[in-house]
C-alpha cells in the first residue's frame, strides 16, 4: 500500500537524514498548517496557527515502518513515542486540499525555540547550524 507523507525537517534532501527517504517518490513541495520548534538537532512540528514548509512523498508500508523507527514512533503507544504520525491537510502544492500523514512532535516543548516562519532549511541557514 502507498502512503503520502509530508516531511519538513532532517529527512529532506540535503539534510542529515535524507538517505532515509531513498526509494520514496517525490510528489512535490507543500505547506501545511502548524508551527515548528527547534528541539535540538531537528525540528518538531506542532498543531497550531502558521504554515510549515516541506515536501510530500509517496512511501510503501515497509518504508513507512522504517521511518516510524527513525522518528521514534512506538507502535500503539503514543505516550512512549517521540513523534506521532497524524493526518493533516495540504494547504498548497500538487496535493492541495488532500490529506497526508506527517510526524507531529509528541514531547513537552518548554524551553524550545520557535521557528516562526516554519521553514527548517531557512532556519538552519539563519542560525548557522549543520543539518
Amino acid at each position: 500500500m502507498q502512503h503520502t507523507l509530508f516531511i519538513y525537517g532532517t529527512l529532506m534532501p540535503g539534510l542529515r537524514l535524507e538517505a532515509e527517504m531513498h526509494g520514496a517518490r517525490f510528489v512535490g513541495p507543500a505547506h501545511i498548517a502548524g508551527r515548528l520548534i527547534d528541539v535540538g538537532r531537528y525540528p518538531g512540528l506542532l498543531q497550531g496557527d502558521g504554515q510549515v514548509t516541506g515536501e510530500v512523498y509517496e512511501v510503501d508500508d515497509a518504508h513507512l515502518a522504517r521511518l516510524d523507527e527513525v522518528e521514534g514512533v512506538v507502535p500503539g503507544d503514543r505516550n512512549a513515542s517521540q513523534y506521532w504520525r497524524e493526518e493533516v491537510t495540504v494547504l498548497s502544492g500538487p496535493l492541495q486540499g488532500q490529506h497526508v500523514q506527517t510526524y507531529v512532535y509528541n514531547h513537552p516543548v518548554d524551553g524550545c525555540t520557535p521557528i516562526p516562519h516554519g521553514d527548517y532549511r531557512r532556519y538552519i541557514r539563519e542560525v548557522g547550524r549543520d543539518s
